[in-house]
């Protein structure tokens, strides 16, 4: 019987880009098994391990890296242009992403032609108030929504009308189709 490598011989992992836990643990039980059959030693079962669980957190960092990459300017969430790595990873979860509140609402804004108020937009997407401001507050604090110096009167009380910045337009093209809005 030969050998088994780290990733040769082990049943396909249908999906995951990086080396996940549950990869980590079939290469375990395959060493493990080698050295019950006497394939390979027990130092060296632990030694491969050992450089398994290396492997996994290499692959970890570099895909954190990647990731912490895509986040460079500082309209994207509320970092600076070179962030350390765990504001990058705090602005990611910042940035709208599709099917996110953030996102629902950014897309109600960015299609508006004049302008929304909280109001409306937690009357027509249905969302209660407490979750639209401080969504929408993030927003503006991102540079994808500005206050527009206009207000429009519901319920008798006036209401900050709230546009979408080119940053918002951009998203949005990214998002939805490059000729939209």
């Amino acid at each position: 019987m030969t050998e088994l490598s780290l990733f040769d011989q082990l049943p396909a992992d249908p999906a995951p880009p990086v080396f996940t836990t549950t990869r980590l643990r079939q290469v375990v039980t395959a060493y493990l098994a080698q050295a019950r059959a006497g394939v390979i030693t027990l130092d060296d079962a632990q030694a491969r391990i050992g450089a398994a669980f290396a492997d996994l957190e290499a692959r970890r960092a570099a895909a954190a890296a990647v990731r912490d990459a895509e986040v460079t300017r500082p309209t994207e969430g509320l970092v600076t242009a070179d962030p350390p790595t765990t504001s990058a990873r705090a602005a990611r979860l910042v940035a709208p992403r599709t099917g996110s509140q953030r996102a629902v609402i950014l897309r109600y804004v960015v299609e508006a032609p004049n302008g929304v108020t909280d109001y409306e937009t937690s009357r027509d997407l249905q969302l209660l108030p407490n979750s639209v401001r401080p969504r929408r507050g993030e927003l503006a604090e991102a540079g994808y929504v500005i206050d527009s110096t206009r207000t429009r009167r519901h319920r008798g009380s006036e209401w900050v009308i709230w546009e979408a910045t080119d940053e918002a337009r951009a998203w949005y093209g990214r998002n939805f189709g490059a000729g939209a809005a």
